[in-house]
């Protein structure tokens, strides 16, 4: 099996870990795409792909994310309270999804739909108040290791806001993620669908993918039903 790892882009050289570092560390094996790709906490990830694959391998890991560490996932062996945060910033959730993945990895799928935790939001303003302000709170009373944005800034492309102003409200949101990633040690992932971006204009392509420390990219081949991930 040939395998993928996906490593900071800000320090791509080997280096020892402690103890600590390591036992926060996850290795995700995504069966089909044939990769192995390593995330830990304090990581801001960013999957990004012209498909909904992107929404799929970001509810995949967050599945994974829920098995216990020995299983390589981010719950300690010995606790089962520690629940997965998703921000449906796109209005593109799906459940049975959750479900599917669930039952593969022989997971209690009430279990699961409990522990993860699912807030709309309708408005770009609605999306900033919410991770700037509300977020803190929540990642406290859930207790929650794992943060997921499928379509992060799917609604700025639908407002249509003046670029400018679209560029502060990216700002406060990465800058808050980043804060929030490191003062609770939680694990970032959003996903980014190209197609409506890029529809657009690719400014936000080239602007949003430099502020994330990690990035999966999926490359759906023209001539085939392959899938690639770099």
């Amino acid at each position: 099996m040939s395998h993928l790892t996906v490593f900071d882009q800000n320090n791509y050289k080997p280096r020892f870990q402690n103890a600590y570092e390591y036992l926060n560390n996850i290795k995700l094996e995504i069966r089909g795409l044939k990769s192995s790709i390593e995330l830990e906490v304090n990581d801001i990830v960013c999957i990004v792909g012209i498909s909904e694959l992107t929404n799929i391998l970001l509810t995949r890991i967050g599945i994974c994310c829920l098995l216990p560490r020995r299983s390589c996932g981010f719950i300690p062996n010995e606790s089962r309270n520690s629940n997965v945060l998703v921000i449906d910033a796109g209005n593109s959730i799906d459940v049975y999804q959750y479900v599917e993945f669930a039952k593969q990895y022989g997971l209690d799928t009430t279990q699961v739909l409990q522990r993860v935790v699912v807030t709309r939001v309708f408005t770009l303003y609605q999306l900033v108040h919410l991770i700037v302000y509300n977020l803190p709170k929540m990642i406290h009373k859930f207790n929650a290791k794992l943060i997921l944005i499928p379509d992060l800034f799917d609604m700025f492309s639908q407002d249509q806001i003046d670029i400018k102003e679209a560029k502060l409200l990216i700002k406060e949101i990465m800058d808050a993620m980043f804060k929030l990633s490191h003062k609770n040690n939680v694990l970032f992932i959003t996903s980014i669908l190209l197609n409506k971006l890029l529809s657009i204009s690719d400014l936000y392509y080239k602007t949003l993918l430099p502020l994330f420390n990690k990035s999966i990219e999926i490359i759906q081949s023209k001539s085939s039903d392959r899938i690639t991930m770099k």
